[in-house]
């Protein structure tokens, strides 16, 4: 695992309001999965990788969590999330290298996370080292994003170079089977979700994004600036409706595994 994984897609104000957005676009997904996940009653869940906090929320009201705390890696999301949400908890935590000592979680939710680690297998292991007995972990992670419209087929290659330069795989879903292998969860249930999003919303998440990851000192070595000035006015103007895109197809991988009782891997 690397000394820190690169978060290419900030947590600026931009970052934030795109999460806010990305948020409300996949919510009745998440919750379907909290809800099949969660295994009554729940003492402590856990929200990794949780932003701002909206899916933090969502996991408190859906599991009935006695106690529910996200955990990010970023102070500036932790300190938004407790100003939004004071009922809630929230700690600063490196998540790729494991789970801080906030007891024994009964349900973990770890949603587009996965794809932002260049170590995915040793994450999960340490998830499990940290999990109750018996403990439920829900994955959500895109394994394949599709459109005919260039700019927005474009921006899935370029975006993809420049998590596979970090060692991430924007496609991580394909992957989670293998990652899961000998971690100490096993996998009880695992389906493809094919998914039609709304293009313009999907371009506003994109441009926003693009708009953090081309100040990345890769992409700004690799990629020609001219070209991503023009690929953020195509899709600031999908995503405004002055140009029409049909829907990004976008195949997303959900999985529930149980911590195996047995304490150690």
């Amino acid at each position: 695992m690397r000394e820190r994984d690169v978060y290419t897609f900030g947590d600026n104000d931009v970052a934030s309001a795109r999460l806010a957005r990305l948020a409300a676009l996949y919510d009745p997904e998440t919750r379907a999965l909290v809800a099949r996940a969660a295994q009554p009653p729940v003492a402590l869940a856990i929200d990794l990788g949780c932003g701002p906090g909206w899916s933090t929320r969502l996991v408190h009201e859906i599991a009935r969590a006695t106690r529910t705390i996200g955990i990010d890696a970023s102070e500036r999301y932790v300190r938004e999330a407790r100003a939004r949400q004071p009922d809630l908890e929230f700690v600063v935590g490196d998540i790729a290298r494991g789970i801080p000592a906030i007891g024994s979680p009964d349900l973990i939710l770890a949603r587009f996370l996965l794809t932002h680690l260049a170590d995915p297998h040793a994450a999960l292991g340490a998830w499990a080292d940290a999990a109750a007995p018996g403990a439920r972990l829900a994955l959500h992670e895109t394994e394949s994003l599709s459109s005919s419209h260039p700019a927005l087929a474009r921006y899935y290659e370029l975006v993809g170079e420049v998590q596979a330069h970090h060692g991430q795989a924007l496609y991580v879903g394909a992957l989670i089977s293998r990652a899961i292998a000998g971690t100490g969860w096993h996998v009880i249930e695992s389906r493809a979700l094919v998914l039609e999003k709304p293009a313009p919303a999907m371009a506003s998440l994109h441009a926003a994004n693009l708009r953090t990851w081309r100040t990345d000192p890769f992409a700004r070595e690799r990629f020609d600036p001219d070209e991503l000035d023009a690929l953020d006015v195509s899709l600031t103007a999908i995503a405004n409706g002055a140009v029409a895109a049909p829907p990004v197809e976008n195949v997303a991988r959900q999985l529930i595994a149980a911590r195996d009782r047995s304490t150690a891997r």
